[in-house]
């Protein structure tokens, strides 16, 4: 199933749709490296990862150069996700942020987001406007309208192997009962998985898994807390299903970057760091260059 250049069938979306469910069958847990861009996903795929996450966060510095306060619109976003999945054989989790708005503008984007291709997407308990959780300063709505959120995105779906993960910012708030509270809610009406982010401590790591028992739990291991960089093995035995490293090839990206500018800058040229540069060959090899020249 490969594909020289952006978009995705409907058939191709189900298969893989279908292949990210097989994949959280299985014993053990996903690990779906976060890109910013279709480059880190098609890196990621050749690295050998069975799934990728389009980050909001990530994805709003790669667009708009801004930080993630909801300034990147569901366009943009569904049009960035509509760009990885088209680069990829492999599943694509979306961050889809709050639905963008009311009921209506919720059902829009869950479409959207299928319409992309992606093989699931995260929907979150954020007031508008939304921000990282690691801003500080997260503002959740209201219990009933958490969970009325997640049934509209449920009932939107047009694919039912489109993957729906519910998402609470409670813990932003220290509140691990609601955060418990609303984890339970989202499962009992339907989430696929359930996000339980801004993890405070590593007593809260391993206790998530057993506050909510036979609930799917999506893990987002972000480094700006330590504690959360667990290794993937030591996540599957606490019970999470899946891991995703949000901001990992971003940061790396973005200190990439600044490094070489800076030599450039300092010394003219790109001579002391061209040994940490992907040579032009394998750059190309990555982009899939023989499916375009033969």
């Amino acid at each position: 199933m490969t594909r020289t250049y952006g978009g995705v069938g409907a058939g191709q979306a189900h298969a893989l749709r279908r292949r990210m469910r097989e994949l959280l069958a299985r014993p053990g847990c996903v690990v779906a490296p976060g890109c910013h861009d279709a480059l880190a996903a098609r890196i990621a795929q050749d690295e050998g990862f069975e799934a990728v996450y389009l980050s909001g966060n990530a994805a709003s510095s790669g667009l708009l150069g801004r930080p993630d306060v909801g300034l990147a619109t569901m366009h943009e976003m569904t049009q960035r996700a509509r760009w990885v999945t088209g680069c990829l054989d492999v599943p694509v989790i979306a961050d889809a942020d709050t639905g963008y708005g009311d009921e209506h503008a919720i059902a829009r984007t869950v479409r959207e987001f299928e319409n992309a291709g992606v093989a699931g997407i995260h929907i979150e308990d954020q007031e508008l406007p939304k921000r990282c959780g690691a801003m500080g300063g997260v503002r959740i709505v209201p219990f009933d309208t958490a969970v009325a959120r997640l049934r509209t995105a449920l009932a939107a779906r047009t694919d039912p192997d489109l993957l729906v993960i519910a998402r609470t910012d409670a813990l932003a708030l220290d509140d691990l009962d609601e955060a418990v509270r609303r984890a339970e809610a989202f499962a009992e009406a339907g989430a696929d998985l359930v996000m339980v982010e801004d993890v405070r401590s590593p007593e809260q790591v391993g206790a998530l898994p057993k506050l909510l028992p036979g609930i799917p739990l999506l893990f987002d291991a972000f480094e700006v807390w330590p504690w959360t960089v667990l290794d993937t093995a030591e996540l599957a035995e606490l019970g999470y299903k899946v891991a995703i490293m949000c901001l990992s090839t971003t940061l790396a990206y973005a200190e990439a970057a600044r490094t070489v500018l800076r030599a450039i800058r300092q010394d003219g040229s790109t001579r002391a760091v061209a040994d940490r540069m992907m040579p032009l060959a394998e750059y190309e090899r990555v982009l899939g260059i023989d499916a375009f020249v033969r």
